[in-house]
């Protein structure tokens, strides 16, 4: 009987131990039912492709393939000619990529065998090296292993680790888009943000849930400063009773001002003062948060204005999956 498997591909940035941990989180999975070859994940799932689809954006993650466990070689073209009639027919290019630990055979007899079974098999196929239609992906150790179809690509980047940054959010473009570089830098996030209106915090609630569902959330929160009147001074104050780093998407008009914030809240880090603006708007848009709510580059983030140090508490939401109306509900509840 064929076992259904997960496959994932790390990116080979960040730690792999820690990619590992978060897809244990994500899924829910025993660490029995995963093993490792080379770097690739092996998860068996009995839904593998629902197990796909949750890994889908996960930092860390290069690629997904869904397919089978395999043992010996007659086991790997029974595999593999199976995922064909899936997944390749008449006229369609392929190619596979093989990955051989402790093995007899190596990644290149692995991928020569598995051509000649296909292009025997399915007529009118191609290999092509560049853009494939259909990527086959093998995973071997000794004579186990596994073989898949990539269905997707991931985000790349880092896998989530223990070190936390803290980043000021508006709801904006910028801010958005710098929250989601931070994830992909591997850092578990705390999204911060000084509440000045229902809508802003509809925006941030909305950025909160997509990345709850594309990481995991234990390594996500959400603090809603609220109090006094002045929201950039509530940050300010927050600022200097927080020590730990801090990132903000502001892009200062002079060059003085970010020498100035430097100065005054040497916490506070300004990441994409040499990003390009469409760079940005790209990376927002992959969140699929909609059209853009705020253009204005500053968000009113002067040194005067955090100066005004304003006395704050703070609401906390955080470690969960959650959807928009939740998250909402959460806040509000709490006020």
């Amino acid at each position: 009987m064929l076992k259904p498997v997960a496959m994932v591909g790390w990116s080979g940035l960040g730690s792999f131990d820690d990619l590992e941990a978060t897809v244990l989180r994500k899924l829910g999975a025993r660490k029995a039912d995963m093993d490792r070859v080379g770097g690739t994940l092996l998860i068996s799932v009995e839904e593998p492709v629902a197990a796909a689809r949750s890994l889908a954006f996960l930092p860390g993650v290069a690629w997904i393939a869904v397919g089978y466990r395999f043992t010996g070689t007659d086991g790997y073209l029974k595999v593999l000619n199976l995922l064909a009639k899936r997944y390749l027919s008449k006229g369609k290019t392929f190619r596979i990529s093989a990955n051989s630990v402790r093995s007899k055979q190596s990644g290149g007899d692995l991928i020569l065998s598995g051509n000649s079974e296909l292009l025997s098999s399915v007529p009118g196929v191609k290999v092509d090296e560049g853009r494939p239609r259909v990527r086959f992906r093998v995973s071997i150790d000794g004579a186990k292993g596994a073989c898949g179809a990539e269905i997707r690509t991931g985000p790349g980047g880092s896998p989530t680790g223990d070190d936390w940054v803290a980043c000021l959010v508006s709801g904006g473009e910028r801010s958005s888009s710098m929250v989601w570089m931070a994830a992909l830098s591997g850092f578990s996030l705390r999204l911060v943000h000084s509440w000045t209106d229902d809508a802003a915090l509809r925006r941030v609630a909305k950025l909160y849930s997509e990345l709850s569902f594309r990481m995991d959330p234990r390594c996500l929160e959400l603090v809603v400063l609220e109090g006094g009147k002045s929201p950039m001074g509530r940050i300010g104050r927050w600022l200097h009773d927080h020590d730990g780093a801090t990132f903000a998407g502001l892009q200062p008009e002079r060059p003085q001002v970010s020498t100035e914030l430097a100065r005054k809240f040497p916490n506070l880090s300004l990441p994409l003062v040499f990003v390009q603006d469409d760079s940005i708007s790209a990376i927002f848009r992959s969140l699929g948060l909609g059209p853009v709510a705020r253009k204005a580059s500053s968000w009113g983030m002067t040194p005067k204005a955090l100066e005004a140090a304003t006395p704050y508490s703070e609401i906390k939401f955080g470690g969960v999956q959650a959807d928009l109306n939740t998250v909402i509900d959460a806040i509000k509840r709490r006020v």
